[in-house]
């Protein structure tokens, strides 16, 4: 039953996130033996052609009376007006797949038919903030690639329509399938997180006066006490208050954006001075090189040595 996969689209779909995951499962079933191939299927909840936001036009096959191991829903700039389309909101309820997955901000219509009620979900960084915002008891991690929950899989930006599919065709196939697959299309092995690698500081500020204010000192001073307990006090506020505040305009915990912002300010001066590795990680408030690298592989997918070898400077 898991062979079947759909793929939902709507007016003004991103058509990346339509092609990325549709190659990677055709690209399986030339891998595969007959009996193991995924049957795909390109849907609409009206059959018919149906305008990507690129202006590419797709025929789609309706969707009504079917069923599916795998139901891909896509993202776009059509997403908003798909989440309150009564006829996508009823194939959800209907629950006419084994498998939900969403690309991008796909997951935005999961979460609008509460699929994503208590479930731990990602999506584009860009808009992580606005879903925890609109469903708040959606456990969102945001600086992840691909998430499964149970039955529901969500992903990250357009290209993570690839990392998902991978990831579902391992669960189907194994590893060597999907190291074929990524070898036949000359992409990298599936990537599991750092997506707010793409994030500048600017994006994580949040509306209100006092968060901004905090952000603005913890990039001052990367190097001082930068605990939940210490920043709670600057912003006059309870530890779990400002858990909240920043799970709710970042996405993210406070201690997460304290590490991304002390792996910023390492990053910018590993590339533009020859100051030794130890003293930039002192300098940016992490405890010694070990967490610093720690750090630097979770946001860049990159060591701080790496990164120095790649500018030239000599690595100290």
């Amino acid at each position: 039953m898991l062979t079947s996969v759909g793929f939902l689209i709507f007016p003004e779909f991103n058509l990346l996130d339509l092609s990325g995951p549709l190659g990677v499962f055709e690209t399986a079933n030339s891998l595969l033996d007959p009996e193991n191939r995924y049957t795909l299927d390109i849907c609409s909840v009206r059959e018919g052609l149906v305008k990507s936001s690129g202006g590419a036009v797709m025929q789609a096959n309706s969707v009504q009376g079917k069923t599916f191991g795998t139901l891909v829903v896509v993202g776009g700039s059509g997403v908003d007006a798909a989440c309150g389309d009564p006829k996508i909101q009823s194939l959800l309820h209907d629950r006419t797949a084994s498998r939900y997955v969403s690309v991008c901000t796909g997951a935005f219509i999961l979460a609008s038919a509460g699929m994503l009620d208590g479930k731990k979900a990602t999506t584009h960084w860009a808009r992580a903030p606005e879903l925890k915002r609109l469903r708040p008891n959606i456990q969102l991690e945001a600086d992840e690639i691909v998430i499964e929950d149970g039955n529901i899989w969500t992903s990250a930006g357009a290209t993570a329509g690839m990392d998902i599919a991978l990831a579902l065709v391992e669960t189907d196939h194994g590893k060597t399938i999907t190291h074929a697959i990524t070898r036949t299309l000359l992409i990298p092995q599936r990537r599991t997180r750092g997506q707010l690698q793409y994030m500048n500081l600017q994006s994580i500020a949040p509306p209100p006066p006092r968060i901004q204010k905090l952000l603005d000192y913890i990039s001052q001073n990367p190097q001082a006490d930068l605990s939940v307990s210490v920043l709670a006090e600057r912003a006059f506020l309870s530890p779990r208050q400002l858990s909240r505040e920043f799970l709710a305009h970042t996405g993210l915990s406070p201690a997460r954006v304290v590490e991304n912002i002390r792996a910023e300010f390492a990053r910018a001066r590993i590339e533009n001075t020859g100051t030794p590795l130890a003293t930039i990680a002192a300098q940016s408030g992490f405890t010694n090189t070990a967490i610093m690298r720690k750090a630097f592989m979770r946001r860049f997918n990159i060591s701080p040595r790496n990164l120095r070898r790649g500018t030239g400077i000599s690595v100290l």
